[in-house]
């Protein structure tokens, strides 16, 4: 029995002397306010405040890592990736065109930032692992959210005598999923269904029907919201700027165009095929998306946040009976 014990010891300390060693010591005062900033951070669901927490050189790492990988994706001619984490109306030379922060919060958009918010953080531990040092804090929640106290991890990166966080790495999990395709991007919307068979429609002076006549209602995309975006795509990819800009705009939205303005529209339109791509893309988008119908019906107001668009939402209007583009 004493044998089978000592040499339980002796593999203990063989397996201790193989592992890299780390040490345990006291958490500085620059690096519990290191950890707390990126608490803080993620709580609040900004992205542009993780940027300020996360060191700068950890954002460099992700966007030389993204970067790579998508230029890898292109060459085999795909494209999987870049819409996962991007959006299919992001091109290749604009995602190369980005800063590190504005990569990071690009992406941060599908990503789940959540944490929860603490009155106060006490460091417990710091742990040494090579150029990282792992924060363990007990943290305190506001009253109304229990008594639990509970224990967070954050790692820190030397930033000249302070501490920047390194990315956390539930983010880069999520970041990977999303490269690897395990999961859909959370700020894709998808083509719910549509009203109940409760609702109730009602037609137009043209006879069409219409959708629900509530202040502001989800429903499918129309037949003749759906003719209107083919037949818009239809005429860009045929390179008619002139006829998109006339026929396809919104009454309302050209009366508050310039003739200059317009002109350099078009002329934009016609020469360059990144801008046509891009508003291909948005019709596109559109179409698979679920409108929010406000206004009894007559504008169709879609969610497209997230989705390499320059704007966050899209807007049709109905005038006279017909769809039209109105934001």
């Amino acid at each position: 029995m004493h044998l089978s014990i000592i040499k339980s010891l002796l593999m203990i300390a063989v397996l201790m002397t193989s592992v890299v060693p780390v040490s345990a010591e006291s958490v500085s005062g620059s690096q519990e306010r290191a950890a707390a900033e990126l608490l803080a951070a993620i709580s609040s669901g900004d992205a542009q405040a993780v940027t300020f927490a996360v060191h700068p050189a950890e954002l460099d790492r992700l966007r030389i890592m993204v970067v790579q990988r998508l230029r890898e994706e292109a060459a085999r001619g795909e494209s999987g990736i870049r819409t996962r984490l991007f959006g299919d109306a992001m091109l290749m030379g604009d995602i190369e065109r980005l800063t590190s922060v504005n990569l990071f919060r690009t992406i941060a958009r599908r990503l789940n930032l959540q944490m929860r918010t603490y009155d106060k953080l006490d460091g417990l531990t710091a742990v040494r692992d090579g150029k990282f040092v792992h924060v363990v804090l007990k943290g305190r929640q506001p009253r109304d959210r229990g008594r639990v106290e509970v224990v967070e991890l954050v790692t820190l990166v030397p930033y000249g005598k302070e501490w920047k966080a390194a990315i956390p790495l539930e983010l880069e999990a999520q970041i990977d999923d999303l490269i690897a395709g395990r999961r859909p991007p959370a700020a894709v919307s998808s083509a719910g269904s549509g009203a109940g068979s409760g609702s109730s429609s009602s037609s137009d002076k043209s006879g069409a029907t219409m959708p629900p006549a509530a202040a502001s209602a989800p429903g499918r995309n129309t037949p003749e919201i759906l003719s209107l975006l083919e037949q818009a795509e239809k005429t860009l990819v045929e390179g008619r700027c002139d006829r998109y800009y006339r026929d396809f705009l919104s009454p309302e939205l050209r009366r508050t165009l310039s003739g200059r303005t317009f002109d350099a529209l078009v002329a934009a339109c016609n020469r360059s095929i990144a801008t046509r791509e891009l508003l291909i893309a948005a019709l596109r988008i559109v179409r698979r998306t679920t409108p929010i119908f406000e206004e009894g019906g007559r504008r169709a107001v879609y969610d497209v946040e997230g989705q390499g668009l320059p704007y966050d939402r899209y807007v049709l209007e109905r005038v006279d009976g017909r769809w039209f583009i109105a934001e």
